[in-house]
Formats: C-alpha cells, sequence, structure tokens
C-alpha cells in the first residue's frame, strides 16, 4: 500500500494553488455507523487509485462527534466526506470518470458478485454536496496528521464585503501566533461556492464560509502575555469591526477516521 506523506508536505502543496475541496455530509439510521466506516474503508481503495490517476488529491473522512446537549445534534450528520481537488480541471475530470471501473481495478482478485455486493450494499445514507474554495490557511509544523486528530469546523455568513479581507489579513495573523506559541496547530478559510441539499439542516441560514480549526496547548495564565502579548488599541478595534462582517452559523467538531493523499 503506498505511504501516506506527511501532512507538512501535503499542506505546503495544497496552499500553492487555488484549491477546490467538495464537503459531502452523511446522515445515517441509527447503528449504522460502524457498517458505514467499514463501507468507506473499502472505498479507500478506490479512492489511492483515483489518486493514482490523478482524479483528485486528496481525501479524509471525519466523524461528526455528537456533544451532549447539542439542541442541533438530531439534525446533524454523522460524518463529512472531504474530496480534494487541485483545480476546475482535474475536478470536471472526476465527475466524468467511471468510478465503477475504477473500483474493479482497485480489487482485481474480488468477484464481481462480491464487489457488487459491497458497492451495491451501502449504507450511503442521506447526503448533502458543498463545494468549496481554499481561500487561505496557516502552515503546518507538527508532522504526520493521526488518526482520531479532533478539528473544529466553523460556519459563517458574510455580512459585509470586507469580510474575507479581515479573515486573512487580520485574523489570520493572530492565528499564526498561535502556532507559534502552540495553542493551534492549523486554521483554514474556505469560501463555499455551491451546494445542494436533500436533507433537513442544522443551519437556520445560508451559509458563505467555512473556517477550521485544529487547537494545541491550553496556555497558563502566567504564559498568557509572553504568548499572545498585548493588544493595541488598533488590535482590539478590528476585533470588534471584524465580527461585524460576519454571522456564525454553527459550529462542530470532527473527528478523523481515515484519509488518503498523493
Amino acid at each position: 500500500m503506498k505511504k501516506f506523506i506527511t501532512l507538512f508536505t501535503l499542506l505546503i502543496t495544497l496552499a500553492s494553488y487555488s484549491q477546490l475541496i467538495n464537503y459531502t455530509s452523511v446522515r445515517l439510521d441509527e447503528g449504522q455507523n460502524d457498517a458505514y466506516v467499514e463501507l468507506e474503508s473499502f472505498w479507500s481503495k478506490i479512492n489511492e487509485k483515483a489518486i493514482e490517476n490523478d482524479l483528485k488529491t486528496g481525501w479524509m473522512i471525519w466523524e461528526v462527534i455528537k456533544e451532549e446537549g447539542d439542541e442541533k445534534a438530531a439534525s446533524r450528520p454523522d460524518f463529512l466526506i472531504m474530496d480534494f481537488f487541485q483545480d476546475s480541471v482535474q475536478l470536471n475530470k472526476a465527475r466524468e470518470a467511471n468510478f465503477y471501473e475504477i473500483g474493479r481495478n482497485a480489487y482485481p482478485k474480488l468477484s464481481k458478485k462480491k464487489f457488487d455486493k459491497i458497492w451495491e450494499g451501502g449504507p450511503y445514507g442521506e447526503r448533502n454536496n458543498y463545494q468549496l474554495e481554499r481561500l487561505d490557511n496557516t502552515t503546518w509544523i507538527f508532522g504526520d496528521l493521526q488518526l482520531g486528530s479532533v478539528i473544529k469546523l466553523n460556519v459563517f455568513k458574510q455580512l459585509d464585503e470586507s469580510y474575507e479581507r479581515y479573515e486573512m489579513e487580520f485574523y489570520k495573523k493572530w492565528h499564526n501566533k498561535g502556532i507559534l506559541n502552540g495553542a493551534r496547530k492549523w486554521w483554514e478559510f474556505n469560501k463555499i461556492l455551491s451546494s445542494k441539499i436533500n436533507t433537513e439542516s442544522s443551519l437556520d441560514d445560508t451559509p458563505t464560509h467555512v473556517t477550521i480549526d485544529m487547537m494545541g496547548r491550553e496556555i497558563p495564565e502566567e504564559e498568557w502575555e509572553e504568548a499572545w502579548g498585548t493588544p493595541t488599541f488598533a488590535d482590539q478595534m478590528m476585533w470588534n469591526n471584524g465580527a461585524a462582517t460576519r454571522e456564525i452559523l454553527d459550529q462542530s467538531n470532527l473527528r478523523l477516521v481515515m484519509y488518503r493523499f498523493k
């Protein structure tokens, strides 16, 4: 099996162009989670073959962590699939590809009958689809990404045309400070280009952007000033003004289940 590259190499590569990402949220019936993970394990080899055939640059499966007391838990998906593409050319190439044939090539020793039983059996769940464009991200300096890693996915609605500049030119400066002092491991900023909603959503409005955070260590109170410095008046005004350019619609924690990259 092809070795996984380090996430550091991956993210440097992905940050070098305007990357497209497809999110597919998956909602399952009760008790289907284990069977779904087995299905995605089957699909992992197909995705490896698709990456090998230059149809995508990467693929990830995240489990949505259902928090106790979350009023929106019933309307949240159970898993989130992320498919990564270098550009629209590669994305269109993937859309035109015959993934059944790719799958048969990925499992040459599996009989057609057994292959079809898994292929058709599911569970595939109810799905919503979103296409995003990566606008910016921090630099990964923490070695290989570990299965079980947790991220926070933040969903926003843009309220002002200056919002993207606040994220990339101001907030990112503080995210980079967090990288250096260890409070943060990762931040990325994505714009939602389109969506296809087939199920009930946990969102009350139409989202425009998504950020992803992976946090690091908790900074002790006695290290706070050294780690973050003292915000200036200009910083405080930028925080206040920037917050007015966006509305947060939802937040959820995701746990990494599996991934493949070129």
